[in-house]
C-alpha cells in the first residue's frame, strides 16, 4: 500500500513540475509573440553594414570608402520607392489604371537596375570588383534573412547556412 501510494505521490509530483512555468505568464507570453516588430532604421544599417564587413572581408579603409557610397545608393533607391504611387484599389476594377500601374512599376524597376549600375561602377573603383560582387550578395542575403526573421519571430535573423 505504501508503494501504490509513494506512487501516486510521485506521479502527481511529476505531472506537476512541467505545469510550473518560472517565465512570463503566459498571457505575456503571447502577447509578445503577437506583438508586431518595430522596424529600426539605424539597428538595420548597423547590422548590415557589419555583414557585408565580414562576409565580404572588407578592411577598415575599405568599409570607410564603400559604405557612403552604399548609403548615397540606398537613399537614393528609397526616393524612387516613395515617388511609386501606391496601388490604386480601382487599378484591379479598371484595365486602364491597372496599364498605368504596370507601366509605373516597370519604370520604377529600370530606374532602380540604372541607380544600382551607376553606384556599382562606383564600389569598383573604391574596393576591388571580387569584393564588390560578394558585399552585393551578402546584401541579399542579410535582406533575405532579415525578411524571413520578420515572418518567423522565433528564429535567428541571420543564419549563414542559408546561402
Amino acid at each position: 500500500m505504501r508503494y501504490l501510494l509513494t506512487l501516486i505521490i510521485s506521479l502527481a509530483f511529476t505531472l506537476y513540475l512541467p505545469a510550473q512555468n518560472n517565465g512570463p505568464h503566459p498571457d505575456n507570453r503571447q502577447e509578445a509573440q503577437n506583438e508586431p516588430k518595430k522596424f529600426d532604421p539605424e539597428r538595420y544599417q548597423r547590422e548590415l553594414e557589419a555583414f557585408i564587413t565580414k562576409e565580404a572581408c572588407l578592411c577598415p579603409n575599405e568599409a570607410k570608402a564603400f559604405f557612403p557610397l552604399l548609403r548615397e545608393m540606398q537613399q537614393k533607391q528609397r526616393a524612387i520607392y516613395m515617388k511609386q504611387k501606391a496601388f490604386d484599389k480601382a487599378a484591379f476594377t479598371d484595365n486602364k489604371a491597372a496599364t498605368d500601374v504596370i507601366l509605373a512599376y516597370d519604370e520604377r524597376e529600370l530606374a532602380i537596375k540604372k541607380l544600382q549600375q551607376q553606384y556599382h561602377k562606383q564600389f569598383i573603383k573604391v574596393i576591388p570588383a571580387t569584393k564588390v560582387l560578394k558585399a552585393i550578395h551578402a546584401e541579399e542575403r542579410f535582406n533575405r534573412n532579415m525578411m524571413r526573421g520578420f515572418s518567423r519571430p522565433n528564429r535567428p535573423q541571420h543564419n549563414r547556412n542559408n546561402k
